[in-house]
């Protein structure tokens, strides 16, 4: 089985997602700056506050910002009519390996910036645990969903055969 890898508009939406967290960021310490500022504290105290936000902040700001390449080039995915392989992680790697015979339910997920980039989720449920593959084009999430019910079935179908 090839793995395949995510489309280039996964990229756009996980850097919109880390553009929306930089703003929670940048608030942060431009609240800090405004409440520090209306106390009338002294320049010190002032600059030991802004500093001790502005440098973890500053440093979450380029995590935020080059995470979303990293994960992308480390996501892979692939599935054929026995399994489903996800390989993700940057810093912490996770292989996961799905037989299709576990496959309880299949759903398709997608929000508002998904539908805007054509981009759909699959969550795949099995007794023991959800998976969810967040980003694949809406073509790809339908095509996996319908080939895996297809394989699903055709199992089923050889389970009921070899107990007769």
């Amino acid at each position: 089985m090839e793995l395949k890898r995510l489309n280039k508009n996964v990229l756009k939406l996980w850097y919109i997602r880390a553009a929306f967290a930089s703003l929670a960021l940048v608030g942060i310490f431009a609240s800090a700056a405004i409440v520090l500022h209306l106390s009338g504290a002294s320049s010190n105290v002032s600059l030991a506050v802004l500093l001790g936000i502005g440098i973890p902040v500053l440093l979450l700001l380029g995590i935020t910002l080059i995470m979303p390449a990293l994960r992308y080039k480390m996501y892979a995915w692939g599935y054929d009519d026995k399994r489903i392989i996800v390989k993700q992680g940057v810093i912490f790697r996770q292989k996961v390996v799905i037989p299709v015979c576990q496959i309880q339910d299949l759903h398709r997920t997608q929000g508002p910036l998904m539908m805007m980039l054509k981009l759909g989720g699959v969550t795949i449920s099995t007794a023991g645990s959800n998976f969810n593959i967040s980003t694949l084009t809406t073509d790809e999430a339908d095509r996996m969903i319908d080939e895996l019910e297809r394989n699903l079935e055709t199992r089923i179908e050889e389970l009921k055969n070899e107990e007769i």
